[in-house]
């Protein structure tokens, strides 16, 4: 990514608030999108393993391209919910600068937050979820339940579920891998969890974007 490039998107930092909690050292920001001029609150966090710093959107894309719906084909639901996006739609969004998450990402992510056990109470927004599914949101992502566009163009499990792509397709043709995350059943027994699944590159999920 050549330096000129990135500099015609604005990234600037909000807050200087840096913290290490659990291990995790961590920064929050804001990036405007100059194709629109919409704004994303941003996390970051240095991997303590390799010392790479990830630096995510902590909200759901919402940039209009074919191939991207709003939730029910109500353009309403695109100002807390973001865009819902087939794969193809999804890898070519992210503004200039940035990219869609990978599966490795998403799993860096969901580790640095507690593994796969526990990182949804994290990744959880603190308001949102159907039947008291809320999360702490103590890392920021700000994750809301945006729900699906199923491959048959129906819409479904808005409040009960997110659902986000990975870049990174399966090994098997016409499948990519995706996350998500559950308000948590009548039990609540997966409340806290974050599962990695193969899906159908021709429904509709949400996005986030990281930094190149």
């Amino acid at each position: 990514m050549e330096k000129a490039n990135f500099f015609t998107y604005t990234f600037a930092v909000i807050s200087t608030l840096l913290f290490v909690k659990a291990g995790i050292a961590q920064s929050a920001g804001v990036f405007t999108d100059s194709r629109d001029g919409k704004t994303y609150k941003t996390i970051s966090f240095k991997n303590t393993r390799t010392g790479t710093t990830f630096t995510w959107m902590a909200r759901n894309l919402n940039y209009k391209v074919q191939g991207s719906y709003a939730y029910d084909d109500n353009e309403n639901n695109r100002k807390e919910l973001g865009l819902l996006y087939t794969w193809e739609a999804a890898k070519k969004a992210c503004p200039c600068g940035w990219h869609l998450a990978t599966d490795n990402e998403w799993s860096l992510l969901v580790n640095q937050y507690g593994g796969t056990n526990k990182a949804g109470e994290a990744l959880k927004s603190t308001n949102g979820w159907n039947e008291d599914g809320n999360g702490t949101n103590s890392s920021g992502f700000n994750a809301l339940p945006g729900g699906q566009r199923t491959t048959f163009g129906g819409y479904r499990v808005l409040g009960y579920f997110s659902f986000w792509w990975s870049s990174t397709p399966t090994d098997e043709e016409g499948k990519a891998w995706l996350w998500d995350i559950s308000y948590g059943g009548p039990d609540m027994s997966i409340k806290s969890k974050a599962f990695r699944f193969d899906g159908d590159i021709r429904g509709a999920l949400s996005v986030r974007c990281v930094r190149d």
